[in-house]
């Protein structure tokens, strides 16, 4: 299976809305067309409308890196601060700022 090729970063603050959404359509229309006689998932789109599940990483001044499982609706934006779970004597709850994010491991079958 080749790799797809990864569409150019857009400048959203200067170009067009009405310029980006038919973009996006074009590009899902010449992804529909590619699958043309195969069955075709929403997936296969790039449409995935099951719900968000990424670990946010953080970096908290008083106790360092720390990751949390983060769920949410398809549509939701991740949040941009989370709060430090602190140590196993002491509860933090700072909120820090999320610098990385990454899915969860997933099994190979």
């Amino acid at each position: 299976m080749p790799m797809e090729e990864l569409p150019e970063p857009v400048d959203t603050e200067s170009a067009d809305p009405e310029d980006l959404a038919l973009g996006a359509l074009l590009a899902l229309q010449a992804r529909w067309r590619e699958a043309e006689g195969r069955q075709v998932t929403l997936r296969a789109l790039g449409l995935e409308l099951g719900p968000q599940e990424r670990y946010l990483s953080a970096v908290c001044a008083t106790h360092g890196r720390f990751h949390v499982l983060w769920r949410g609706a398809a549509s939701a934006d991740r949040p941009e601060r989370i709060a430090c779970p602190g140590s196993a004597q002491l509860r933090c709850d700072d909120g820090c700022a999320v610098d990385f994010t990454y899915e969860p491991a997933r099994p190979t079958s």
